[in-house]
């Protein structure tokens, strides 16, 4: 059960990356609204679906546990994500996945601090394959996008990071804590932080077909945030770091086919190193 747990768990984090593409596709197709509109909206109709997801999980939602943790991790995911949608202005849906999931490396030096649990020495080989295959879809010899936004994409990589970590404490210890409860605190975050942005930025209201765009990026958002947690409660929140980088190649591939931005030689190559590590870590954790 522990191994088909674990297999299951990474399934999760793929589909997570590819419920996270579709999410972002989303947030370029608003292009008039601003980040903190869209972080806003976000969090505020994400958790409107939080009561349902919380029936249907048949656990309670607030466990009185780790408060703080939980805040924190609220935080740094809201920054990650606001931090994120501010870099899709000025970046290709590809450029600004690839800075974001840097967040991988973060976790790197992060981890053996922070977390107890060892993930293994047997998943080295696919995370390293992984790691080369997202340094060839980066060019990181001639990465051309260095600019303000990019310096932004960092920023939400490091925070990024900062959730991951509080995950993976508050999941070191099964079922001390519902995959609501942690989505919870997030998705509250989230809205805040967008709210904080409105007097700066802005309001529009969307018409038209938008209003089904912004119901998409919600319910897209939610799911992949279900998705990807329930991950963390099954798999070491570094390996999922590591997984979450077929999310590269899937908004490399959105970008391509919705907004005609290029997709070179590279991106294949790096891709399928990375399906290619995904697919061997699933193996040696089968």
């Amino acid at each position: 059960m522990k191994q088909r747990s674990v297999t299951l768990g990474i399934f999760a984090a793929m589909a997570a990356a590819i419920l996270f593409t579709g999410m972002d596709v989303f947030v370029k197709a608003l292009w008039r609204l601003s980040s903190g509109e869209l972080t806003f909206l976000r969090g505020a109709i994400g958790l409107l679906f939080l009561p349902f997801i919380a029936r249907q999980e048949a656990r309670p939602v607030f466990s009185g546990k780790d408060t703080a943790l939980l805040h924190l991790r609220g935080l740094t995911g809201g920054l990650g994500i606001l931090l994120f949608f501010v870099s899709l202005k000025g970046l290709t849906l590809g450029d600004a996945e690839i800075l974001t999931e840097l967040s991988a490396f973060f976790m790197c030096f992060l981890a053996p601090i922070f977390l107890k649990n060892d993930p293994g020495g047997h998943v080295a080989l696919p995370l390293a394959i992984i790691a080369a295959g997202a340094a060839c879809v980066m060019q990181v010899w001639d990465f051309q996008s260095f600019n303000s936004y990019a310096l932004v994409g960092l920023l939400s990589a490091l925070f990024s990071a900062g959730a991951y970590i509080c995950i993976g404490r508050l999941t070191e210890e099964p079922g001390r804590h519902s995959g609501t409860e942690l989505v919870f605190y997030f998705q509250f975050y989230s809205m805040l932080g967008g709210a904080a942005m409105l007097p700066f930025t802005g309001f529009v209201w969307p018409c038209g077909i938008e209003w089904l765009w912004v119901l998409g990026l919600s319910v897209t958002a939610i799911t992949a945030q279900m998705a990807f947690t329930w991950g963390c409660q099954h798999v070491h929140s570094l390996i999922i770091s590591f997984v979450m980088y077929t999310a590269i190649l899937f908004h490399i591939l959105a970008g391509w086919l919705f907004w005609g931005e290029v997709l070179t030689v590279w991106s294949w190559l790096g891709g399928a190193a990375i399906v290619g590590g995904s697919a061997l870590l699933l193996w040696r954790t089968r």
